[in-house]
């Protein structure tokens, strides 16, 4: 009997801590997953750079987005854990893209758009215990642009079901919490407009 007697007590004494203080994660299903960690608040104006990452088998993808010096520096590297080299095909030469997305998912920047690959087949290789990093840059003039109405970045290794997108990096400043949000999405089907 005692044993039934300490669970109710035991919720209220769950219950009554404060939840503000516990970080609390979302997920949520469909074309993709995403997950939000609120962290500490900051005392003074700065870019924060964004940062999401998720892994398969003995594969891990990481993508960084940061504001360096008026540009926008974006970052997928791919870690091959694996005792053996991860290989995927290509229908032509290229390899990766970025794209940056407004609040409705209209495509605003696309790394790729303007660029010609060759049309051969092709395939790419981290090879085991090794990583293999892919950028992508835009300069001040460009980011301008786009900055105020940029919401979203994604990442992904073309012809492969994953593709991984966290926010643009974000203006803090007194007590402003901070955000760690990423999300993959999984699937060749379409995820942006175009």
């Amino acid at each position: 009997m005692k044993k039934y007697t300490l669970i109710p007590a035991l919720a209220l004494a769950v219950g009554a801590i404060s939840l503000s203080s516990i970080p609390v994660a979302s997920a949520s299903f469909g074309t993709g997953i995403g997950v939000s960690f609120p962290t500490s608040g900051s005392h003074s104006s700065e870019i924060v750079p964004s940062y999401a990452a998720f892994s398969f088998d003995k594969i891990v993808e990481e993508l960084t987005v940061e504001e360096k010096h008026g540009r926008l520096v974006m970052e997928l590297k791919v870690t091959n854990d694996g005792d053996s080299d991860y290989s995927f095909a290509h229908r032509d030469g290229q390899i990766y893209d970025f794209a940056i997305l407004d609040k409705n998912g209209k495509t605003l920047y696309k790394w790729s758009d303007g660029m010609a690959f060759t049309q051969a087949l092709t395939s790419s290789t981290v090879a085991a215990h090794k990583i293999e990093v892919y950028k992508a840059e835009l300069d001040r003039k460009a980011y301008r642009k786009i900055k105020d109405d940029g919401v979203l970045v994604t990442a992904w290794l073309v012809d492969t079901p994953y593709k991984i997108t966290t926010r643009m990096p974000t203006k803090v400043g007194n007590s402003t919490p901070v955000t760690l949000h990423g999300g993959i999405i999984i699937g060749n089907g379409p995820w942006y407009d175009d």
